[in-house]
């Protein structure tokens, strides 16, 4: 409730965020991030989303999600500020951003705290492992990403409560193979659980309660998330919404296909800001010289990619492009032989 909020002298505070809307509360922590002066008072942001997959600051989406199921699945598709790993959220995820000055900044001090709160409060015994992740009995609860600025840090992290495991199994596939070259980060697959396989009935309510309580801090719930409370946040909230922030900012990929595998010929379509910046055909062999002079004609169908979208039509469009190619290279090649 921006000004509305309830305000105290407390050394730290918490702000619980109405908005289960995953594009919302990036721009509220984003806008926390920078608009705040952490130095003298940290501040936990406790929230959770609608279904949603996030990716990190350096990932490709078209590897990490299941691009092609999640409208079905009513999940959107957001990219946050910070690195690590994709996540998955839904309304039986917590979601907490610790906020501190740069100098203050520890994960591990967070993930004791969450740690002791489970402990004390419902007595589980999670582990906090050499990459700062959560696990109960080897099984991931709780994933962790950060950015570090030059004064203000947050780390935040996920813990699973009661989540739609299906779901996020299915949401986190990857549609495009293993034959792709990338700089883009790559997530890390970890078994998971929930926190209900070890305490049945358990909720996200009681885990925010806990957390709570090891705080020590008055809670101010966020009512309204606009830019009469929080100037410029609807701006913010359109920088991460747009087309440009999700897809645009992917690292540049390639995408090859083989189309004939006793000549190590493949077809290849080069990704950069989201668009088709190239494509064509690169093999090994010596006999690739003949053949690709033969196969112009089909390889020139796939120029009328370029400049295009990446998008789960354009890829099968590509495919069957691709099958084309196979079918008219493995002919040539038999004439040749004989």
């Amino acid at each position: 409730m921006g000004d509305k909020l309830k305000r105290s002298n407390i050394a730290k505070l918490i702000y619980f965020s109405r908005s289960t809307d995953i594009f919302t509360n990036l721009a509220l922590e984003d806008w926390l991030y920078t608009n705040r002066n952490f130095t003298n008072q940290p501040m936990l942001m406790l929230w959770r989303n609608k279904p949603c997959v996030v990716i990190g600051r350096h990932q490709n989406p078209w590897l990490e999600s299941n691009f092609a199921m999640l409208p079905q699945m009513g999940a959107e598709l957001a990219r946050r500020n910070s690195g690590g790993g994709t996540v998955y959220h839904d309304m039986g995820n917590l979601n907490l951003t610790f906020f501190t000055s740069r100098d203050s900044y520890s994960r591990r001090r967070n993930l004791e705290l969450l740690s002791r709160a489970l402990s004390t409060h419902f007595n589980l015994a999670p582990e906090i492992t050499k990459r700062e992740d959560l696990c109960i009995n080897g099984l991931k609860i709780s994933g962790t990403a950060s950015k570090l600025g030059r004064t203000n840090a947050y780390h935040h992290c996920t813990l699973l409560v009661n989540a739609n495991t299906a779901h996020i199994s299915l949401a986190l596939k990857n549609l495009l193979g293993p034959h792709v070259k990338t700089n883009a980060s790559v997530s890390v697959r970890s078994p998971i659980m929930n926190l209900n396989e070890e305490r049945p009935g358990i909720t996200v309510e009681e885990v925010m309660s806990a957390v709570i309580s090891e705080w020590s801090s008055e809670v101010a719930v966020v009512d309204s998330i606009d830019d009469d409370h929080f100037p410029g946040v609807s701006q913010t909230r359109q920088k991460f919404l747009s087309e440009e922030w999700r897809f645009g900012r992917t690292p540049k990929f390639t995408l090859y296909r083989s189309v004939f595998q006793q000549l190590n010929i493949r077809a290849f379509l080069a990704v950069e800001k989201g668009k088709v910046a190239n494509v064509g055909m690169e093999g090994d062999s010596v006999q690739f010289s003949v053949e690709k002079n033969n196969l112009e004609g089909l390889e020139g169908l796939m120029e009328v990619f370029i400049g295009k979208p990446f998008s789960k039509e354009l890829l099968d469009e590509f495919e069957m492009v691709v099958a084309g190619l196979k079918n008219s290279s493995q002919c040539l090649t038999m004439i040749t032989n004989t």
